[in-house]
Formats: C-alpha cells, structure tokens, sequence
C-alpha cells in the first residue's frame, strides 16, 4: 500500500435532475486530491445535459481547502458563461467562513437549504448573479 487515497472515496458527489435543475449533493473533503473531480463532474453534466441552472448541496463537507474553493469558483465561471445560475446550499461554517474571508461570498448565491436553492435556481427566480 501507497499511503495514497483514491479521491473518489475521500468526496462523493450524486447528480440529479429536479424538473430542468441539475441537483448536486457532495460529501466529504474537497481538497486538492478531489476539487478537480467536482469541478469536471459537475461541469461536464451542467454542459451536456439542458438545464435551467445548478444547485450545488456542500452540507455534507467536512473539510474544504483553497483547491475546493477554486473548484467552486470555476463552477461560477461556467455558469456566468453559460447564463445559468449557480445556487449554492447548506454551506458548512467553515465553507462561508473561507468564502467570507477570501471577499468571495458576495459572488455566490447561497441559500440556507436544498429547498431553498431549488426554489431560488427555479426559472424566473435568479435575475442576476453574485
């Protein structure tokens, strides 16, 4: 044995459709080893499959470095080029925190809940981005 870890089991990430959003729910660490893995996962689906917009679930984070963050911010970019929003929910503490003190929280949209972020991501709900 390496001592390495494959990524797939340090963060697991479900895809799904609710109506015309694609739903994301991911767990686990998002780190350097994994950010690349949402990032593409979420990012190929969210170019192949016609939506409405993203809701991307982080509750059930556990850790997220500078990689993860950047993994969030070129899902925004994506979305900003693809005029489809990005709703974020359940951000863990430490991920507003992170978000907070880098000056990016105020380019994501976040709501509380996954409820919530459907409601917001839903046509006609997202005007603007940020």
């Amino acid at each position: 044995m390496t001592g390495r870890s494959d990524p797939a089991r340090r963060l697991t990430i479900s895809i799904g459709l609710h109506g015309s959003l694609l739903v994301a729910h991911a767990s686990g660490d998002l780190d350097y080893r994994c950010a690349d893995l949402l990032h593409r996962q979420i990012g190929d689906v969210w170019q192949n499959v016609p939506t409405v917009g993203v809701v991307l679930d982080l509750g059930g984070l556990t850790f997220c470095d500078s990689m993860g963050v950047g993994a969030l911010v070129l899902l925004l970019h994506q979305s900003r080029a693809q005029r489809s929003p990005l709703v974020l929910s359940s951000l863990p503490a430490r991920v507003e925190r992170i978000l907070a003190i880098t000056g990016l929280r105020g380019f994501f949209h976040v709501e509380p809940s996954v409820e919530a972020a459907i409601q917001a991501a839903g046509p006609g709900h997202v005007t603007g981005m940020g």
